[in-house]
């Protein structure tokens, strides 16, 4: 698997992982006494939050929220440095 191909991967589950605190947030607004999904909703996070992780320690920051990777603080990362994620 290439670089790019990697990345792209990594980069495709923090979506997806996202995508279902989303979802989960959505259905918890409504059913706020279902544990089951609260529960859900919880490992959701948890899981969103590796996955973002996993992306940050080896490709550096997702967005500007995001806490500065080990790589960040080393290497001195700059938003204005290229290349920007549309040119890889």
């Amino acid at each position: 698997m290439s670089v790019f191909d990697e990345r792209m991967a990594l980069l495709k589950n923090v979506q997806q992982m996202d995508f279902v605190v989303v979802e989960w947030t959505l259905y918890t607004d409504t059913h706020p006494d279902d544990e089951d999904a609260l529960e859900q909703w919880r490992e959701a996070i948890k899981k969103a939050a590796g996955a973002r992780k996993q992306y940050e320690n080896k490709f550096g920051p997702i967005s500007l929220k995001s806490a500065p990777s080990r790589q960040a603080l080393e290497v001195g990362w700059r938003w204005n440095q290229a290349p920007w994620p549309w040119q890889l």
